[in-house]
């Protein structure tokens, strides 16, 4: 078919032009019951206000519940996987016969030294010496801009 066609057949058949006119009712009587509606609402909120709050408590509390059942769920996930692949890792070298070579082993609280925090006297000579050094000036090369010239005619 040809676009003068189309437009004929448009223009002619009136089922279009009877869906617009029916939405434009449609939506000129929902927009007459609208006061009505806010009206019934208003007289409403306040005997349902109260339970609102107590069912968006509940709602609340149903998704702290659901986000601690996935992060279980993710952690012993994790913890499979990674005995999992220690016992890979293990059937390997003992097919290979390798030893392992890093051993990773956790200090005591007894064995580990305690942190000392540096004093005040010695942190400030070492600033005071860092202030007086003299700076390295930094240069850097100059970015030269085109001229503009007006457009020619």
């Amino acid at each position: 078919m040809t676009i003068t066609d189309d437009l004929r057949k448009t223009l002619t058949e009136s089922t279009p032009v009877y869906v617009a006119a029916g939405t434009a009712d449609l939506a000129a009587q929902k927009l007459r019951e609208l006061p009505a509606t806010f009206e019934r609402l208003r007289e409403q909120a306040p005997e349902r206000l109260p339970k609102l709050r107590e069912q968006a408590q509940q709602v609340a509390m149903q998704g702290v519940g659901l986000a601690l059942e996935y992060a279980v769920k993710a952690r012993e996930t994790y913890d499979g996987l990674a005995e999992r692949g220690r016992s890979v890792v293990e059937r390997r070298r003992a097919e290979s016969g390798e030893e392992p070579v890093v051993v990773v082993e956790r200090a005591t609280a007894a064995e580990a030294e305690p942190v000392r925090e540096p004093e005040p006297a010695a942190a400030e000579a070492e600033a005071a010496a860092q202030d007086e050094a003299p700076k390295p000036r930094k240069t850097t090369a100059r970015k030269t801009t085109a001229k503009k010239t007006p457009p020619q005619s």
